[in-house]
Parts: C-alpha cells; sequence; structure tokens
C-alpha cells in the first residue's frame, strides 16, 4: 500500500513539473527594442497605422509590438497622413505560443470560409 502511494506521488510529481515546465515554454518572450517610422492618418471614420520596423525585426504570428511614443492631435485627428519616429518594443512570441496561434486561426479562418 505504502509503495502504491508512493507511486502515485511521483507520478503526481512528474505531471507537476511537465505541466511546469509546458508553462514555464509557453510564456517564455524575448523582447527586442528599436526605433521605428510610424505613418498615422486618424480623421472622422477612418483610422490608418503603418509601422516601418528595422531589418532586425521580424514580426510573425503571436507577437506584439508596442508604439512606445504618441504625439499630441488636436481632437485625436490628424489632417491627412502624418510620419513621426517612435521607440518600439517587440515581444516575440515563444515557438508554443506561435504554434498555437497558427493552428487555431487557421481553424477560425476555416470556419469564415465554410460558413453557410
Amino acid at each position: 500500500m505504502i509503495k502504491k502511494i508512493g507511486a502515485l506521488l511521483a507520478s503526481a510529481a512528474a505531471v507537476a513539473a511537465a505541466t511546469a515546465g509546458l508553462i514555464h515554454w509557453y510564456r517564455r518572450e524575448e523582447i527586442i527594442d528599436g526605433n521605428a517610422t510610424v505613418r498615422l492618418q486618424s480623421e472622422h471614420e477612418h483610422f490608418h497605422l503603418h509601422v516601418d520596423l528595422p531589418p532586425t525585426m521580424d514580426v510573425q504570428p503571436g507577437d506584439t509590438l508596442q508604439i512606445l511614443a504618441m504625439p499630441e492631435l488636436p481632437e485625436g485627428r490628424t489632417d491627412g497622413e502624418m510620419t513621426y519616429h517612435s521607440p518600439v518594443r517587440l515581444h516575440k512570441a515563444s515557438w508554443l505560443q506561435r504554434y498555437l496561434i497558427k493552428n487555431s486561426s487557421l481553424i477560425e479562418v476555416n470556419e469564415i470560409v465554410e460558413h453557410p
């Protein structure tokens, strides 16, 4: 009986360690800082934003880009398109996050396409 409890505890510890490893692997993130050129157009019923990143930054599925500076805009609108430079921070997703996001996105696209 004691051997069974010991084996059960060892199995539970192995599962807990594997789960902790997966969580750590999923949450792993690389952060890259740089400077970018931002083109912004924000008018009454139109919003357009384009960011020219440095060549060292490559955005892939699951990555998050933060634009760290925003110019002051009167009433939150631009007159046409404006261009400004801003520091940016790229949070690179882990391999596991990227894999899950790619596959879940494919499922969602298939659902949209196949929906009657």
